[in-house]
């Protein structure tokens, strides 16, 4: 089989669901993974007009804002609603742009708290435990 090249230039770590909350609602996105210069994300509403994206950290992760361009989009599947019904949601790729010092260093330290969590993760399981869920998530900000 071909192995397909990676366009990333860096590695993005995954964001728990004790991190980041699967519940899905409008205004809100999940989380999925986390990088130094992007992120990848799951949300009810299509990203209208591919340009610039908010999205606002939860506080487990420091509550940072920053900004991003959307570079892909995409219907990812459905999932029920709170009335029952089904629902499209979407996955998004998001590039991180125009960040202050300040941003890049909020962002590396929630990059190492991510990195600290998935080895006390990994550490647990080895274990035999199970990690706690707190449920957090993101906003993201058209």
């Amino acid at each position: 089989m071909a192995k397909t090249s990676e366009r990333r230039h860096t590695a993005r770590l995954t964001v728990p669901p004790q991190v980041s909350d699967s519940t899905l609602v409008d205004h809100q996105v999940r989380l999925v993974n986390l990088g130094p210069e992007g992120a990848y994300i799951e949300h009810l509403r299509p990203i209208g007009g591919w340009g610039l994206f908010f999205i606002e950290l939860p506080p487990a992760l420091g509550g940072i804002r920053l900004q991003g361009e959307v570079v892909w989009s995409r219907v990812a599947g459905s999932t029920a609603g709170a009335d029952g019904e089904q629902r499209l949601y979407y996955q998004s790729g998001l590039h991180f742009t125009y960040l202050t010092a300040e941003q890049r260093e909020a962002l590396m330290a929630s990059l190492r708290l991510l990195k600290a969590a998935e080895a006390a993760s990994s550490a647990t399981r080895a274990a035999g435990g199970a990690p706690a869920v707190s449920g957090e998530t993101a906003t993201g900000l058209e």
